[in-house]
C-alpha cells in the first residue's frame, strides 16, 4: 500500500478533526486574500484622491528672470521668454498621459486696484476647480464654472477691497461680477489673489496665448512619478518640469501606512493558522499513538510516518487553501469596496490562487514538521500500553 493511500484512509477516518483543520485555512487564507485586495484598492483609491487634491508636478519657464508668488517661482512678465498655450496639447502625447488627470494653465499678472496692487491668476476655471477641490466657495455651487465676465476672490482681496458675491469690480477699465469668494485658506496664492478666464486675461494684458506656469495632478499611483516627469521634460523643451516632493512624501507616506497595517494584520493571521494546524496535528498524532507505534513495529522507517503525517497536512492545506481562495476573492469582489467605500473596483485576481495554495502548503508543512517528527520518534513498545 502506498503512503499516499494511508495518508488518505486516514484523513477519511478522521472526517470531523479533517474538516476543522481545513476550516482554520480556509480562515486564515480567506482573511489575509481579503485583507490583501481590499487594502489593494483603499491605497489605490486613497493615492488617487492624494493626486487629485492638488497639484504634485509644476511646469516652468527655464531661463530669465524669476519672480516669486507664494512659493512658486515664476517666469516675469516682462521677460520674451515664457510659456504658451502649444504645451498643453504636447503635454497630452507623453507615454503615461493617462496619468495626468489635471492640467492647469495659468498667467500672472499685476495690476492696480483702488491703490493696492492686486495680483490677478488667468485660469482655465474647469480645471481650477477640479484641481483644487478643497476649496470652498461663498457663492458659489457645487460643480458651478464662473462665467468669462465674472471672477474669484481670495478672502484676503475680498475683505481689504470691501467686496461680496454678486458685486462688481474693474479690472484694467473692464467690469467684471464676483462670481465667488474663498473662503480662507492660510496660503498666499489663494487668499491674496484674482481669479479669472486665462483668456480673458491675456486679452487685458496683451499676452495671447502666453502663460506663466502649468500645474498638473498626476495619477501616479502604478506609475513612478519620475517616469512622468521625464517624459514631460522630453516633450517640452525650454521648460523645467518639477514634481512637487512635500505632496508625493504626503501621499507616499499615507499609502505605507496601509502596506504597514496589512504586513502586520497578514503576520498575525499567518501566525494564528500555524499555531491552529500545530495544535489540530499535535493532538492527531497523541490520538494515533498506537497506530503509529505498530506502523514502526511492522517496519515502516521514521522518513515514512513523517511523510504520512506531512502528505495529510499537504492535501487538506491544499483544498484549504483553493476554498480559502474562492471565500476571500469572491468577498473582496462582492462587498470589499462596499465595506471599505473606495471607488476603486476589486477584479479577480486569479495570480492570488497560486500565492494562497503555496502558502497554505507552506505554513502547513511547518506546523506540522514538530508533530511529524515526534511521531516518527515514537518507540514501537508505546503501542504495547494501547493494545
Amino acid at each position: 500500500m502506498r503512503l499516499t493511500d494511508i495518508a488518505l484512509q486516514n484523513l477519511r477516518r478522521r472526517k470531523m478533526r479533517s474538516a476543522l483543520l481545513v476550516l482554520s485555512v480556509v480562515i486564515g487564507v480567506a482573511s489575509i486574500i481579503f485583507l490583501f485586495t481590499t487594502t489593494q484598492a483603499m491605497k489605490e483609491d486613497v493615492a488617487n484622491k492624494l493626486d487629485q487634491f492638488g497639484s504634485n508636478i509644476l511646469i516652468l519657464p527655464d531661463t530669465g528672470v524669476a519672480m516669486t508668488f507664494g512659493g512658486i517661482t515664476v517666469e516675469a512678465p516682462t521677460q520674451v521668454k515664457e510659456l504658451n498655450m502649444s504645451l498643453i496639447p504636447l503635454m497630452k502625447t507623453i507615454k503615461n498621459k493617462e496619468t495626468l488627470a489635471t492640467i492647469a494653465p495659468k498667467l500672472l499678472v499685476d495690476t492696480k486696484i483702488n491703490g493696492q496692487t492686486i495680483l490677478l491668476l488667468g485660469v482655465d476655471f474647469p480645471q481650477e476647480l477640479h484641481l483644487k477641490k478643497w476649496w470652498k466657495l461663498d457663492g458659489l455651487t457645487k460643480n458651478q464654472i464662473p462665467l468669462a465676465n465674472e471672477v474669484i476672490l481670495g478672502s484676503d482681496v475680498a475683505r481689504s477691497l470691501g467686496l461680496t458675491t454678486k458685486q462688481t469690480i474693474t479690472i484694467k477699465e473692464q467690469n467684471f461680477k464676483v462670481a465667488g469668494i474663498i473662503q480662507p485658506t492660510g496660503s498666499v496664492e489663494n487668499d491674496q489673489a484674482i481669479f479669472m478666464d486665462l483668456t480673458v486675461l491675456q486679452k487685458l494684458a496683451n499676452r495671447p496665448n502666453a502663460i506663466s506656469l502649468i500645474e498638473t495632478a498626476a495619477l501616479c499611483y502604478t506609475c513612478p512619478i519620475e517616469e512622468v516627469t521625464q517624459q514631460l521634460s522630453a516633450k517640452l523643451p525650454g521648460t523645467k518640469v518639477t514634481a512637487l516632493k512635500s505632496t508625493l512624501e504626503s501621499r507616499d507616506d499615507t499609502v505605507n501606512r496601509f502596506n504597514l497595517f496589512a504586513r502586520i494584520v497578514s503576520l498575525i493571521l499567518f501566525l494564528a493558522s500555524s499555531l491552529v494546524i500545530t495544535m489540530t496535528m499535535k493532538s492527531s498524532v497523541a490520538e494515533r499513538t498506537r497506530e503509529i507505534g505498530i506502523l514502526r513495529a511492522i517496519g515502516f522507517r521514521k522518513r515514512h510516518i513523517i511523510r504520512i503525517i506531512l502528505t495529510e497536512a499537504g492535501l487538506l492545506s491544499s483544498l484549504g487553501g483553493l476554498l480559502g481562495y474562492l471565500l476571500g476573492m469572491g468577498a473582496a469582489v462582492q462587498y470589499g469596496s462596499l465595506l471599505v467605500k473606495t471607488q476603486v473596483h476589486i477584479p479577480w485576481q486569479f495570480n492570488l490562487l497560486v500565492y494562497a495554495i503555496l502558502a497554505s502548503l507552506l505554513i502547513s508543512l511547518i506546523a506540522s514538521l514538530n508533530p511529524a517528527w515526534q511521531a516518527a520518534r515514537l518507540d514501537p513498545t508505546e503501542s504495547l500500553r494501547y493494545m
